[in-house]
């Protein structure tokens, strides 16, 4: 005889409705599940951004971008996608020559030798500088900055780079290393942040400060040389325009000094010549009026005038005596 299997007794009507209970329990527990998982926290220093079936909405590309700090709720993945970039951080990167590559070669590591003619910059008259130009820069727009490029902290790398090569460019060795590195800062942060506008990366550059800025190991010594003898130029020429200073106001001083003399003395002469004038004037007119009498004055003050200076001798006789002969012979000077 073969054996009859045995059979499930049919289910009841009470087990039925239990099981379509628990089932649509679960649909509405991970339907709460995936509906509470769309509330997110945007904090103080981030900006939240949604897209929604991939776009962002047109609310979140304008100012102030994407959505504002607290607590907000979207639909969730498949519906809506929420990233939270931080906006108020400042990010920091080094472009050109890395502080890391910089040691490497100062151990004398083999890689770093080879790796460091990759950050070879030129100067305008063909010399090669080693740079290194620390970045700073915020995100202003986080829609731009998350989905405007694949890697933002490379576009703003290279962007600098690029400004930073054009601007060494058109600059001798000596004013790069001396006079024109605040110049060479502000130049490369403007380039840069012209071209980064026009790429519309969303990122705005706070600093581009040259952490260093030296020519090869090889012949840094010879740069310093020249460095330090233009620094010594540059103090005598100091010296001399000092000593200019101290000199030519007492130059001056003596030239104002001799011209007032010079005026004085025309003056004096000048009323000296207009007393003589008036003088011959006055005289003139009692000439005329008795020209006797003033030529016999006139000829008196001349004798006064001439005697005064000579030497004379008087000889007063008696009278009826003959007259004394004298007879003065003046000794010879030798």
């Amino acid at each position: 005889m073969s054996a009859t299997p045995p059979v499930n007794p049919p289910e009841t009507e009470p087990e039925h409705r239990v099981r379509a209970g628990l089932i649509v329990l679960g649909v509405l527990v991970a339907l709460a599940a995936w509906a509470l998982s769309g509330f997110y926290f945007v904090q103080p220093d981030q900006r939240g951004v949604v897209r929604w079936f991939g776009k962002v909405p047109a609310t979140q590309r304008t100012p102030p971008y994407g959505v504002a700090p607290g607590l907000h709720w979207a639909p969730p993945w498949p519906i809506c996608q929420v990233e939270i970039p931080k906006t108020t951080e400042v990010r920091r990167l080094m472009v050109g020559m890395t502080p890391r590559l910089r040691e490497a070669i100062a151990r004398g590591e083999l890689w770093a030798m080879q790796a460091s003619p990759a950050s070879d910059m030129f100067t305008g008259d063909v010399n090669i500088l080693k740079v290194t130009m620390a970045v700073q820069y915020q995100v202003i727009d986080p829609v731009a900055y998350l989905y405007a490029c694949d890697n933002p902290d490379e576009l703003v790398r290279a962007t600098v780079q690029s400004a930073l090569i054009e601007e060494l460019g058109g600059l001798s060795v000596d004013d790069a290393l001396t006079s024109a590195k605040a110049q060479l800062e502000t130049v490369v942060r403007t380039r840069a942040q012209t071209l980064l506008d026009k790429y519309g990366c969303g990122v705005h550059l706070v600093a581009a400060n040259l952490d260093s800025i030296d020519p090869p190991r090889a012949i840094i010594a010879a740069f310093k040389e020249v460095v330090s003898a233009k620094k010594d130029g540059e103090r005598a020429v100091d010296r001399a325009v000092a000593e200019a200073n101290r000199i030519l106001p007492r130059a001056r001083g003596d030239a104002a000094k001799a011209v007032e003399q010079a005026r004085a003395y025309r003056e004096q002469r000048l009323a000296e010549a207009r007393a003589a004038a008036d003088s011959f004037v006055k005289l003139l007119a009692e000439y005329r009026r008795s020209p006797r009498v003033t030529a016999d004055r006139l000829r008196l003050q001349t004798f006064e005038r001439v005697l005064a200076r000579v030497r004379k001798i008087i000889v007063d006789n008696k009278p009826g005596e003959p007259p004394t002969r004298l007879r003065l012979i003046e000794k010879s000077s030798q």
